[in-house]
């Protein structure tokens, strides 16, 4: 008596079916840099606390970005994937040690747009020597005094940075601020490796970006799974 061969084959079929599927929903996702970002309060109410978040990005592909935060009083780490191509922002857990291998999908959102915490008309820019710049904004053309202001240090490189977000304001508010600052600049081949922002609210914060090295990591998920 022969045996059904056909067993097998169907297993195998399925399997293959299974993947194609998997793969069909997933995406990709390459990083070659990660930055260290030690973000102090100078001023307010906890002033002297640290926080240590990672940026991880592409190099040569600004359509994603992640970062890996740390909150207090929290067992696991925050790791937030935003695919500006997608329109999607996954959310993870990660262990205090940012093992990649610990990643857990919680949600997956589309990315939000929030109304500006506040009013910006003008930014003007000022060079301080070097590479030290002072940023302020002012909430109308004709105002003279500004509702936030920074001193940003930056560095030249070998490629464009994405444009990281280290204040606790909105994408749109970022924009208008790199916009100012890099229409001072002679390329786009600079990145922040310290900032210092007033908020005019009684808040100075610093953020330090100067500790940055190659990686090669691939993230490769779906809806419901990180692989």
């Amino acid at each position: 008596m022969e045996e059904d061969k056909t067993i097998p084959m169907k297993k195998l079929l399925l399997l293959f079916l299974i993947l194609s599927f998997a793969n069909a929903f997933s995406q990709e996702y390459h990083f070659d840099y990660k930055c260290y970002d030690v973000e102090t309060q100078l001023r307010g109410r906890y002033k002297g606390n640290t926080r240590n978040n990672i940026i991880y990005f592409n190099s040569e592909n600004k359509d994603f970005i992640a970062y890996d935060y740390s909150f207090s009083g929290e067992a696991e780490r925050t790791f937030l994937l935003d695919d500006y191509a997608k329109n999607k922002l996954y959310t993870y857990s990660i262990n205090q040690n940012s093992n990649f291998s610990s990643l857990k999908l919680k949600k997956v959102f589309p990315i939000k747009v929030y109304q500006d915490e506040i009013k910006i008309e003008r930014v003007e820019v000022e060079n301080n020597g070097g590479n030290l710049y002072t940023v302020k904004t002012y909430p109308k053309n004709k105002s003279k005094e500004a509702n936030l202001e920074l001193k940003i240090l930056v560095e030249k490189i070998g490629f464009s940075a994405p444009r990281i977000r280290f204040m606790d304001l909105t994408s749109n508010i970022h924009s208008k601020i790199y916009n100012a600052l890099f229409s001072k600049l002679d390329s786009d081949n600079y990145r922040i490796i310290h900032a210092e922002i007033d908020y005019k609210n009684g808040v100075i914060m610093t953020n330090d970006f100067s500790k940055c090295e190659k990686i090669n990591v691939k993230i490769f998920t779906g809806e419901n799974s990180v692989l």
